[in-house]
């Protein structure tokens, strides 16, 4: 039980076995994603509610753990995380259903697929904060695709240019809490990568990456549908 909540376990290395476990069970997550897709369409108010459910549980068990095994504090809890952001808005977006909030937890969504493809500071699968972390970036990933069968929410240009403003908003706020509080929201202090750029220089070059990169994928999911549905109809005419 120890190695399960132990505040100092070590984090997981990319390649590791750890890490290998993490993939094989998103890709598990996957396959049933796909095998249910038509229940998902067809009892639309029950899939919500279930997505409704495992954002609340793994709110709910981050906070266990950080305030039940941890020296609890804003630094290390770090509940701004743009990741556990994404997770309220998924709770919000239950209660609201806003066509642009959908497009907000797509684009900032997108930073849960680098944790599982490049993890960095993330405990063992073993451990309580790896089962919270499986729990949240899963979730994330998923959930674009429960409302793409529930509503037909599609990703657009628009929504990455809101997304891009509010992730410029998001960082900005991060940043000055990272200088007032000593925490490491987007690794702004303490980086993986880019150690030797002055603080001004990786801000900049950061928030322009990330800004531009949603509009990029914006134009490019906006080319590949309407290719993907031409051809589509094209088979079947032939068929």
């Amino acid at each position: 039980m120890q190695t399960f909540v132990d505040p100092n376990a070590a984090t997981i290395e990319l390649g590791s076995l750890e890490h290998i476990i993490y993939l094989i069970g998103f890709a598990l997550v996957i396959a049933f994603l796909i095998k249910n897709r038509w229940w998902v369409k067809e009892e639309p108010k029950k899939a919500m509610v279930i997505i409704l459910s495992f954002a609340v549980l793994q709110r709910v068990l981050s906070v266990i753990y950080f305030v039940g095994f941890t020296d609890y504090s804003l630094t290390e809890s770090l509940p701004l995380h743009i990741c556990r952001l994404v997770c309220y808005l998924i709770i919000i977006q239950f209660f609201v259903n806003k066509a642009w909030l959908d497009q907000i937890i797509f684009y900032w969504g997108i930073f849960a697929y680098a944790s599982f493809i490049y993890p960095v500071g993330i405990s063992s699968p073993f451990h309580m904060l790896g089962v919270t972390f499986f729990i949240l970036h899963s979730l994330i990933i998923v959930y674009p695709y429960i409302r793409h069968a529930i509503n037909g929410f599609v990703p657009n240009i628009k929504g990455s240019i809101i997304s891009a403003l509010g992730f410029m908003v998001y960082m900005t706020v991060a940043h000055l809490l990272n200088k007032s509080i000593g925490s490491n929201y987007f690794y702004t202090i303490d980086r993986p990568f880019w150690q030797d750029l002055g603080e001004f220089e990786y801000y900049i070059i950061t928030l322009s990456g990330v800004m531009f990169g949603f509009v990029i994928v914006g134009i490019l999911i906006q080319s590949v549908i309407p290719m993907f549905r031409y051809i589509t109809k094209s088979r079947l005419k032939e068929n």
